[in-house]
């Protein structure tokens, strides 16, 4: 913590997302970006650099080239964890272990021994985290969930999500997010994101069924992938994932099929709500359709955390239900490599 009493955030990786984490944590009254550590100092220094000059003031962002380095320094609160994937789960470990506070950028691990051993680092903490599972802020997802909780479209039984992004050589994590032992897959590294969206919006799912296919030879593991989903109460669903669709814009598809109506993105069929409905009404509000870091919530997600820190409030993704989750993506991927149904585990 600062002299003005702020809450001092150190970055761990010095990237597209970790500007956008910085772009958010100055926008907080309540911390500081103090710190920053990335595996190239050349890197640290021009995040350092330009984040000092919207600082306005204050002493210098520190630059540290080892992560330890910055877990020791006891003025920083929260570590805002932005590295490739597969450094994920256990740079988040060490940071609950050193007494932080933890954003954590998806996904939360990549292996279900990872899930494990974060999950117990969260649970022996006493810290709070965030992951970002960013379509929980998103104001569609808020206006859906709403919905939802209202029962406008009754009770759900079908529950299907989409996430299509073709990843082309000029995305900024191009070099790693195609092996997987960086990226661990594509329902991992991208398809989490609808794995999390179906639990969030209806509910956990019991057992997955799911085949995969690729359709480009930069990748090294299967790039779509659609699965079956069963869930706990017995309704059914669809999950898919592709990064292979280079040729057509991003798209993240929301169907929610309930006993009274039905969700489609940000259009609504309820007769509960408008009796004399004779078409699908549109929402007026932005759609998740794009996979810009740059119109990711993070700034709602960064300010979930800091009054969670400071009020209580709840957080809507934290590590041990976002594990959950990642459990959902990992049996997926599974499943698709055994061509088996297979039960999700869930702690």
């Amino acid at each position: 913590m600062d002299q003005e009493g702020r809450l001092c955030v150190g970055i761990r990786g010095a990237g597209q997302v970790a500007n956008q984490h910085a772009a958010a944590i100055l926008a907080n009254p309540r911390l500081r970006l103090a710190a920053v550590s990335s595996r190239s100092h050349s890197s640290s220094e021009r995040l350092a650099s330009e984040w000092e000059s919207a600082r306005k003031g204050g002493d210098p962002i520190r630059i540290y080239d080892r992560y330890e380095e910055l877990l020791n320094d006891q003025t920083v609160d929260i570590v805002s964890e932005c590295m490739p994937n597969y450094l994920h789960a256990s740079e988040a470990i060490m940071a609950f272990n050193a007494g932080k506070h933890v954003i954590l950028e998806k996904p939360a691990g990549i292996t279900r021994e990872e899930l494990q051993t974060l999950r117990d680092a969260a649970r022996r903490s006493d810290r709070k985290s965030v992951v970002s599972f960013v379509l929980r802020w998103h104001p569609l997802v808020a206006n859906l969930k709403n919905l939802l909780d209202s029962s406008a479209i009754g009770d759900v039984y079908y529950t299907e999500m989409d996430y299509w992004h073709g990843i082309k050589p000029t995305f900024s994590s191009y070099n790693w997010i195609r092996r997987k032992e960086f990226a661990g897959g594509a329902m991992i590294t991208g398809g989490c994101h609808a794995t999390d969206l179906a639990r969030y919006l209806h509910g956990e799912i019991d057992e997955v069924s799911a085949y995969a296919t690729r359709m480009r030879e930069d990748f090294d593991y299967p790039t779509t992938i659609v699965a079956a989903l069963r869930f706990v109460d017995g309704s059914v669903g669809k999950i898919s994932v592709s990064l292979d669709g280079v040729n057509f814009p991003y798209q993240f598809n929301i169907d929610l099929l309930g006993t009274k109506g039905a969700l489609r993105d940000n259009k609504i069929y309820s007769k509960s709500l408008f009796p004399f409905q004779k078409d699908f009404i549109s929402i007026p509000c932005d759609t998740p359709n794009s996979g810009s870091v740059e119109h990711h919530p993070f700034k709602q997600e960064i300010d979930n955390l800091v009054d969670c820190i400071d009020k209580g409030t709840p957080v809507l993704s934290d590590v041990t239900d976002a594990c959950e989750s990642m459990e959902v993506a990992l049996a997926i991927t599974q499943s698709a490599s055994t061509g088996k149904p297979l039960k999700v585990r869930r702690s």
